[in-house]
């Protein structure tokens, strides 16, 4: 009996997955008002109301693709940091990787032209709380390491979401090809520096 559950349960996760995957390329591609959950069904191999089984509307669904893309860019996030030896300029590195990440242009679209106005600002909130707990944690060991200038590391670390998410915006709305993204990078590079004490500078802060 618990293994045949068991495969159902895999079934059904395996049925919301492939779902997901077909809206954020369906999404990503039209726009969220131009996609058809019938269309979407039918290109997941499901019926309407197996669809809605998994996802109550259109919304709930839209709100599961946005969650997936962050989990995607955490997962880059992570892989950047893990390569660089040195856990502050890793830190760092984390931020501008995230900058590349969710202005490419399958996410995009769907990150900072339909969420906003798909879920108001949940959107917003999902983004930046997203990994915000362990931002405060790094934050705090930097600060007591004496790498970067205190005291309050939750403070910092909304700073610092809020500050990547608003130049995201901000890069987004301009053309493609322009130097918006180039500009948010020397600006959260200059943000970073300020926020660095020099090797000569730093003392353990207690």
């Amino acid at each position: 009996m618990s293994t045949d559950r068991k495969t159902r349960a895999e079934a059904a996760q395996e049925t919301t997955d492939r779902l997901i995957t077909v809206a954020l390329r369906a999404f990503a591609e039209k726009g969220f008002a131009e996609v058809s959950l019938d269309a979407l069904a039918a290109e997941a191999g499901v019926t309407r109301g197996a669809l809605h089984h998994h996802f109550t509307n259109k919304a709930g669904l839209f709100e599961a693709v946005l969650r997936r893309i962050d989990a995607e860019i955490a997962a880059e996030m992570d892989r950047v940091w893990a390569a660089e030896p040195d856990h502050w300029q890793g830190f760092r590195a984390c931020f501008h990787a995230y900058l590349d990440t969710a202005l490419h242009p399958d996410r995009r679209r769907i990150l900072f032209q339909d969420a906003p106005a798909v879920l108001g600002i949940r959107s917003v909130d999902i983004l930046m709380e997203s990994g915000l707990g362990e931002t405060v944690a790094d934050l705090r060991g930097f600060i007591v390491e004496g790498r970067i200038r205190g005291p309050d590391a939750e403070a910092l670390g909304h700073l610092l979401h809020g500050a990547i998410i608003t130049l995201a915006f901000w890069a987004a709305e301009g053309p493609a090809s322009g130097d918006r993204r180039a500009r948010a990078h020397a600006a959260l590079a200059a943000l970073f520096d300020g926020l660095t004490l020099s090797s000569d500078a730093r003392a353990p802060q207690t």
